[in-house]
């Protein structure tokens, strides 16, 4: 009888690690359509992978740029960042990371994608066509 119990039990504990729970979705890359907004949502993008990768920039372009690859197994973040062509003279800021390592990055690449459009696309939120004061 306790055999049963204890198998069971291992049973269960190990289907709770196989079923994880539902995945957030990720904030959608953010779009710029006029100079101001992709300038401010530009710079963002470049302050915030300064910030949140582990590797310097490698190249830099006025419409890409990217870190030094992660290698030698490393959980550090690297990172690439493309601001692509949309229809009407608008732009995408698209980014992507990540790392060398089987067993993870840290920080974790998924929610750093996340906190990254959220971040650039608050930085071209603001209306920056009305002079200051307004």
């Amino acid at each position: 009888m306790i055999w049963k119990a204890t198998s069971i039990c291992a049973a269960l504990s190990l289907s709770a690690c196989a079923a994880p729970g539902p995945v957030k979705p990720i904030t959608p890359a953010p779009v710029c359509s006029i100079q101001a907004q992709c300038t401010a949502e530009w710079a963002e993008a470049r302050t915030f992978v300064l910030n949140n990768a582990g590797f310097k920039i490698q190249t830099y372009s006025r419409d890409f740029f990217q870190t030094y690859n992660a290698t030698g197994d490393s959980a550090s973040l690297a990172a690439s960042v493309n601001k692509q062509p949309l229809a009407g003279g608008a732009y995408k800021i698209v980014a992507s990371f990540w790392c060398d390592n089987i067993f993870g990055c840290i920080p974790n690449q998924r929610t750093t994608l996340d906190q990254f459009n959220r971040a650039v696309a608050a930085a071209g939120a603001h209306d920056t066509s009305l002079p200051s004061g307004r």
